[in-house]
């Protein structure tokens, strides 16, 4: 096993203590909105019906 100092424990922890902060400003910011164009999709997509989309499957088919 390497051995690890704990100046380089203490810079890892620091490191992931910025990128949780980071990722904390996303879940705290309420200025996200979705715009009128994406909220008109959304109630379109859920008047079509199941029987005309397709499956998760064919998805992955496609792009995967």
């Amino acid at each position: 096993m390497n051995e690890v100092t704990l100046e380089e424990i203490h810079e890892d922890l620091l490191s992931i203590k910025n990128y949780l902060n980071k990722i904390m400003v996303y879940f705290e910011e309420d200025e996200f909105e979705l715009s009128d164009e994406i909220k008109k999709r959304i109630i379109e997509s859920r008047k079509m019906p199941m029987s005309q989309m397709i499956t998760q499957e064919e998805v992955e088919k496609e792009f995967l």
